[in-house]
């Protein structure tokens, strides 16, 4: 018997969450891009073409060169768990491999991972995964062309003990897919359809239009609803859930590991910092001191004064002689993208 549906103020709903989901909800998943290369050419792929066909690795949006710098991106957002994409994870097989052993020996063997694949293992890979520490397996199968060895893939799956669900667009009411999914009493998750900058010709010519107010395509959500008709575990996932909750808390979470000891993280998950931009930046030190500003509540960098924001917003008429005081707002990234100067 599933369990009730559950909604929320997103538009996403599920009968059932997928523990990579759940941790993905949470902000708390590392998602590891591992190669642009794929053979299969769906006319929907939203890949950007700095990464679509290319051989490249991404831990987020960080550009990997080497196995520590996923590490790093793992420990600076706190992560609970790493999702395994492409392009097409299993044409880099020995890669994805020696990353799941590796992210299981340096993160505990707690640490969820999930994979992405358009491709149908057979069992001697799906064994090659299972022995690395892989936790669990989302299909995307091929929506343009009917395979009847889906529900044999995902059955192979779970008897080695590999959660396995089928991940897909809402593109259209695909009742095979689900047939599979409930033979195999798998999991399906459903994505919102987007556009792209390298999609959007294809979706617009085969009658998709994109919605005014974000990159979603109109009708995917009831296309999604049409599954509900199925005995299936199910979760709809909407791009506004995407861009607007799973972003920001992932920004949180690394926003909460780099801040230092004065910094603000917002509700958007950006850090807020006081700066006084002076000439003469040891005077200014000299005069925080004697407005009584504890030494842990500034700093020097690069010849301007850090501080925190709440202090500087009670003193900004006691300092604005020697310089001008402002509250900068920038992402929790290495290269601390400022997002608004705020003049105080």
């Amino acid at each position: 018997m599933l369990e009730e549906w559950v909604h929320d103020n997103t538009g996403s709903f599920h009968n059932y969450l997928p523990p990579g989901c759940e941790i993905c909800r949470q902000g708390a998943s590392l998602v590891l891009f591992v190669t642009g290369i794929c053979t299969r050419g769906c006319f929907y792929c939203p890949l950007s073409n700095e990464r679509k066909g290319k051989d490249l690795i991404f831990a987020n949006e960080r550009m990997v060169s080497s196995p520590q710098d996923i590490l790093e991106e793992a420990q600076a957002i706190d992560a609970l768990g790493t999702g395994i994409t492409g392009g097409e994870p299993l044409l880099r097989l020995d890669l994805v491999l020696d990353t799941i052993r590796m992210l299981k020996r340096e993160l505990g063997r707690s640490h969820h991972i999930h994979l992405y694949t358009g491709i149908l293992p057979g069992e001697r890979v799906l064994s090659k995964l299972r022995d690395a520490g892989l936790d669990e397996l989302r299909i995307h199968p091929d929506l343009e062309r009917e395979d009847r060895s889906l529900a044999e893939a995902l059955k192979s799956a779970m008897d080695l003990g590999i959660e396995a669900g089928v991940e897909i667009p809402a593109i259209s009411s695909a009742r095979w897919i689900a047939e599979a999914v409930q033979s195999a009493d798998a999991f399906l998750n459903i994505n919102e359809l987007e556009f792209s900058e390298t999609n959007a010709d294809a979706l617009r010519a085969r009658g998709f239009v994109a919605d005014t107010d974000s990159c979603a395509a109109i009708g995917s959500e009831s296309i999604a609803r049409s599954f509900m008709r199925h005995n299936i575990k199910l979760h709809y996932c909407s791009s506004v859930f995407k861009d607007a909750v799973q972003l920001r808390e992932r920004l949180k979470r690394r926003a909460e590991r780099v801040r230092r000891e004065f910094d603000m993280v917002s509700d958007d998950g950006t850090l807020l910092t006081g700066v006084i931009l002076t000439p003469d930046p040891r005077h200014a030190m000299r005069l925080l001191s004697d407005l009584g500003v504890p030494e842990n509540m500034y700093i020097l960098v690069d010849g301007e004064i850090e501080m925190a924001a709440w202090i500087l917003e009670e003193i900004a008429d006691d300092v604005r002689h020697i310089g001008s005081p402002y509250i900068i707002e920038r992402y929790p990234t290495e290269d601390g993208l400022v997002v608004e100067r705020i003049p105080l």
